[in-house]
């Protein structure tokens, strides 16, 4: 045989052999041993001389390690560097990283890099569906390599995970085709199961523009939490009527926070913002300021607190908190009728809080421990409190049926003016739904024995009961009222109402609270995305982020 003719029929020769598995998967061994062979399977494999490609045409397959690559027609160069991928059909080139899938129109991948890019992309993200113009997609390695994703960002990532970078992106939880809100960005960041970063996007309810968010919105997906995505509107008795946001940013590698604002028709601007530093593995020190009325004093005044903190993330593991505070505005609810706002100086307070551990044999039974000291100053007074306690949580059966749930929580402070004081408290309480109607009982005790010489933890000891009941107005609207009655008073003391536009991933609440004891009525309005809670907004009480907690939690 010409010389010439073999240097070119036995490289082509050797290529196909090694590559060309028709109609069968290659044997699992060999790729399971590197983890590094690429493995090329179709109905037909050309290999074209001149060019040194070779295209894979019907059923066409690449596999390499976690990542395989389907489409009808894939191109592989002969150095084993460059893949070229499409697909006749609309979005069939698949690309499937361990259990996550990416499909789109057309791919170009690089093996010698572990990166790729797909174009007319959509995927999925555990709630969050995307798609867009293109996305480039990498091991999490390869992504830090290049630059994309900084150190922080990857926090917790293996390096073999999946990294998607997306540009001209919209998002969303919804599951319809038309989906009832998204949020349109220009470059998205996506790693899954752990965080989805949107840069700066714009937010659409239908094909209506809502709002555009000047910040990058970040979704936790780890723990299944995002901050508020549109403004909340509320009135209370010591603002009136505003308006109240939340954004959140990073700089560098460590360096992350939020600044939160409120504008009020009684108080005008008010602010805050927090700043954390990553220091260790689950480990920050923090700063926060915030510029903030107090009804105490009357006025707006600064108010920082500064420290460290650990919130424990992962099983097993402890949450801890080291704290300093001046002139920080408390607002707590003590008893029936009776809400204490003062200031409070913390100097410091040492809070430590273990896991929730279930009861051997009842994973719906747990209950952890908890212990607290620190000293305090209030009116010019300074004391000095040490604390220790359990909690439990538990619930059985289901609401088809009938749901019993508890809670409770013993706790013993003493103080260095020789007071002591033990604080038990519980819950009692049954779900139900009948015909798309939930019901909600709930008997809620507090027990007090001992005295306290503060005026900020002086709780008061309460009995009584709550009934829930929500039930649909039509296809998308719902109606809730919630009644409370104070049983060592003998009186009605809350009458709470809620009417929502509620779709499958996203709901609007417009709610009302009649306080008929004090003076705390409160009015508010929000967006809520159903797949991640809201962070609850630091200069808002608690009946700014909604009045049926014990349904919503457990809903």
């Amino acid at each position: 045989m010409d010389k010439t003719l073999m240097r070119w029929v036995l490289p082509a020769l050797a290529f196909l052999l090694f590559f060309w598995n028709p109609g069968r998967p290659a044997p699992a061994g060999a790729a399971e041993e590197t983890g590094r062979e690429v493995i090329l399977e179709a109905d037909s494999v050309v290999y074209d001389q001149q060019a040194g490609t070779a295209r894979a045409l019907g059923n066409a397959h690449v596999r390499r390690g976690l990542l395989v690559l389907t489409a009808d027609s894939i191109l592989l160069d002969e150095e084993m560097t460059r893949v070229r991928a499409v697909s006749e059909s609309e979005r069939g080139v698949r690309v499937r990283y361990g259990d996550r899938i990416l499909e789109g129109n057309d791919l170009e991948y690089r093996l010698d890099e572990e990166v790729g890019i797909l174009r007319k992309a959509r995927g999925e993200a555990d709630a969050v569906r995307f798609e867009g113009d293109s996305v480039e997609f990498a091991s999490v390695a390869a992504a830090r390599a290049k630059g994309w994703l900084k150190k922080k960002q990857s926090q917790g990532a293996a390096s073999d995970d999946l990294f998607v970078l997306g540009s001209g992106m919209s998002l969303t939880t919804c599951r319809e085709e038309e989906p009832a809100y998204r949020l349109v960005t220009r470059r998205l960041l996506i790693l899954p199961g752990r965080r989805v970063i949107a840069v700066k996007p714009k937010i659409y309810i239908e094909d209506h523009l809502l709002a555009a968010y000047p910040f990058d919105y970040r979704i936790d997906l780890a723990k299944g939490r995002a901050k508020p995505l549109a403004p909340s509107l509320f009135h209370d008795s010591d603002r009136g009527t505003g308006a109240a946001f939340r954004y959140g940013f990073e700089w560098g590698e460590r360096l992350a926070g939020d600044l939160d604002l409120a504008l009020s028709t009684n108080q005008g601007l008010e602010g805050a913002t927090r700043l954390a530093v990553g220091l260790f593995e689950n480990g920050e020190a923090f700063l926060e300021s915030s510029y903030q009325y107090n009804a105490d004093e009357g006025e707006k005044r600064w108010r920082p607190a500064w420290g460290l903190r650990s919130a424990g993330d992962g099983e097993g593991r402890f949450s801890w908190s080291l704290r300093w505070s001046e002139r920080e505005s408390v607002n707590y609810s003590q008893g029936v009728g009776r809400t204490y706002k003062g200031v409070l100086w913390r100097d410091p307070e040492l809070s430590v809080t273990s896991p929730w551990w279930s009861v051997a044999g009842n994973g719906k039974s747990q209950f952890r421990f908890f212990g607290s000291w620190g000293r305090y100053e209030e009116s010019g007074e300074r004391f000095e409190r040490e604390g220790l306690g359990v909690e439990v949580k538990g619930s059985s059966g289901t609401r088809e049926t009938v749901e019993p749930f508890w809670n409770g929580r013993l706790a013993r402070y003493g103080y260095d003016t020789a007071d002591a004081r033990t604080v038990v408290e519980g819950s009692l309480g049954f779900r139900w739904i009948r015909r798309d109607v939930f019901f909600e009982t709930r008997y809620d005790r507090r027990w007090i024995d001992g005295t306290t010489p503060m005026r900020w933890d002086d709780l008061d000891e309460i009995e009584q009961m709550f009934q829930t009941v929500d039930w649909p107005l039509s296809r998308r609207w719902r109606m809730a009222v919630r009644a409370g009655y104070d049983l060592l008073g003998d009186r009605l003391h809350e009458m709470a109402y809620r009417l929502a536009y509620d779709r499958e991933c996203y709901r609007m609440e417009l709610f009302f609270v009649d306080d008929r004891v004090g003076d705390d009525d409160q009015i508010g309005l929000r967006l809520r995305i159903k797949a991640f809670s809201d962070t609850p907004l630091q200069l808002l009480g608690s009946g700014a982020e909604g009045f049926f907690s014990s349904w919503e939690e457990n809903r």
